[in-house]
């Protein structure tokens, strides 16, 4: 099974009406600023939470582990069944799980009852991200269309990123912890409204459901997932996380081999016969590696050269703030110089912002200049999107979408599992971290380069 995937013309609409074109953008803008608010929000809430449960901080990681867990865990198999059985319908199932484990979330009366919910709140994202994209892709065929949209997309997603702890704290001054979670209620209920006002398109064969696919999947996922979460606490060699990464490289090895075997698997290996769509899951790795790791070294260093919390916040504003603007505005760059150029391009400021703070260090005068570069680095996340999706027929887009975000998901974990380990003893090992995030920005502009020179596809794609 090695043919590449081609275009049905006939499965891609000519034209979208803009009332479906809207609400698919509202419905998606509205689940990504909720999972985005949710993640940065509950960070500032969690020391309330402990005195709320009377918990530690070993209890209160897996507040955010076992959403982190879920989330990863299940986005092949979601992008899979998004595929199935039709985008909006999954989206809307996805928010609906996600409403009712936020609620659950906000009455929950222990923090065994909290993190049982926030694992439902991942399944729940982890349902709506493929579907998401696969929404958008149907809604703007257009590529140049299609690229913008999904770059709004990214700079609501960034906005709430960025917003999530000012609003997190607000909430738990003004109403306390829980009313950070019931806020998704209404917010879940509009972006239900608009999903069902766009169209649903499904496959005119229903490929069959593909369980051993789906189940080794979620092994390899989870296993993996949770070694990069507990390997900080527990050490590298301790026998449970060497087990578990064993288990998952085991389960990867297998759900390679079975899938290349059944007649439909949920998988498909032609996805990866597209080298733009393999280079840009690479790519999607790297970044998420790089600027996820970013965000974690560069708060521990200047609090290691004696910053105070706010003026460390205050000092990473110009990085988040590029972020999320530069993220809305890829969309129209990408119209104008293509979206591989841009994304290369981003690549490399990246990593020119990361090599100025390993060798000026994170205290010297370049610092802005720097922070604003690998804000730069950060925005491109959209276009990757945009550039995987390019490559692959519009009914594989769940499962493409959902092998991208694994991507993301898994290297921000590793990127913070990793660079965590090098940044014990200060400043040698901060610049130690930052070579290697430069190492990751240039790596991902390597493979952006390769995206652009690519050799010529029958398969319709983003001009590069």
């Amino acid at each position: 099974m090695t043919r590449a995937l081609s275009r049905d013309p006939s499965s891609v609409p000519a034209s979208v009406s803009p009332v479906v074109t809207r609400a698919a953008l509202i419905s998606v803008a509205l689940g990504s600023l909720m999972v985005a608010l949710d993640v940065t929000a509950l960070n500032v809430a969690l020391p309330s939470i402990g005195r709320a449960f009377a918990v530690g901080i070993d209890r209160l990681q897996w507040i955010a582990g076992a959403y982190t867990l879920l989330f990863a865990s299940l986005l092949l198999a979601a992008g899979s069944t998004s595929d199935r059985l039709g985008a909006r319908c999954t989206f809307v199932a996805g928010v609906v799980v996600f409403m009712g484990a936020s609620v659950a979330c906000g009455g929950a009366s222990g923090i065994g009852a909290l993190i049982a919910a926030r694992a439902a709140q991942g399944l729940g994202a982890a349902i709506m991200l493929p579907s998401s994209m696969a929404l958008l892709a149907a809604a703007y065929p257009d590529q140049a269309r299609r690229a913008r949209a999904i770059a709004l997309w990214g700079g609501i997603s960034a906005v709430g990123l960025v917003a999530g702890p000012v609003v997190g704290g607000l909430l738990c001054e003004l109403a306390g912890w829980r009313a950070i979670f019931y806020l998704n209620a209404p917010l879940c209920l509009v972006a239900i409204g608009a999903a069902l006002r766009c169209g649903e398109r499904r496959a005119e064969h229903a490929r069959a459901f593909d369980p051993c696919g789906v189940a080794l999947s979620a092994v390899t996922l989870a296993a993996i997932m949770f070694a990069l979460i507990e390997a900080p606490v527990l050490g590298w060699r301790a026998p449970v996380i060497v087990t578990t990464l064993a288990v998952g490289v085991t389960a990867a090895c297998a759900l390679v081999a079975f899938e290349r075997r059944v007649a439909e698997p949920m998988l498909p290996p032609q996805l990866f016969a597209s080298p733009v769509f393999a280079a840009s899951v690479g790519v999607a790795f790297l970044q998420t590696f790089a600027y996820f790791g970013t965000l974690f070294v560069l708060p521990v260093a200047l609090q290691v050269h004696g910053g105070e919390p706010l003026a460390v916040g205050l000092q990473l504003a110009p990085m988040t703030i590029t972020t999320g603007v530069g993220a809305t505005f890829s969309g129209r760059l990408a119209e104008a110089f293509g979206v591989r150029r841009v994304m290369a391009l981003g690549m490399l400021a990246g990593a020119v912002g990361a090599l100025a703070l390993c060798l000026f260090g994170v205290t010297q005068a370049p610092f802005v200049l720097a922070a604003l570069l690998l804000g730069v680095g950060g925005a491109t996340l959209p276009l990757i999107v945009a550039s995987a999706l390019a490559e692959v027929p519009a009914q594989r887009t769940g499962i493409a979408s959902g092998v991208v975000n694994a991507a993301r998901q898994s290297g921000g974990v590793l990127g913070i599992a990793c660079l965590g380990a090098l940044m014990n003893n200060g400043r040698a090992d901060a610049r130690l971290a930052l070579l290697v995030i430069t190492a990751a920005f240039c790596g991902a502009a390597v493979l952006s380069f390769a995206c652009i020179y690519r050799p010529p596809r029958a398969a319709a794609s983003v001009e590069a």
